[in-house]
């Protein structure tokens, strides 16, 4: 046991905070295809999400300590992971349902 005690603190506000990219995910300095074609075919393309927008989560949890002055791009916790966002909120919502509905299931087994 250490001491003294490391305390972890978090920002959080009362409003959602607006994603700006999340409206507008595509990359749109790609150069459009030339020549499309007005064939249509029953082979649907699956859509490249290469260079869309991914959300990254910055706001991790940061010690409260005498070093709190220094960078925290080395100290903060590991709650930093990329995660799967999709421009549409019907999309992401069932997403969300699905991920809960996991978790529960996996809670059920243990």
């Amino acid at each position: 046991v250490k001491f003294p005690p490391e305390i972890y603190y978090k920002i959080f506000t009362h409003r959602h905070i607006e994603d700006l990219c999340a409206n507008s995910p595509r990359d749109y300095t790609k150069l459009p295809a030339k020549c499309t074609s007005h064939i249509k075919s029953n082979d649907l393309q699956e859509e490249d999400y290469s260079g869309w927008y991914r959300r990254i989560e910055n706001n991790g949890w940061r010690p409260v300590c005498e070093t709190f002055w220094r960078p925290t791009e080395n100290v903060i916790m590991g709650d930093k992971k990329e995660s799967e966002f999709h421009f549409s909120k019907l999309k992401r919502r069932q997403d969300m349902e699905k991920k809960r509905k996991m978790r529960k299931i996996e809670w059920m087994q243990q």
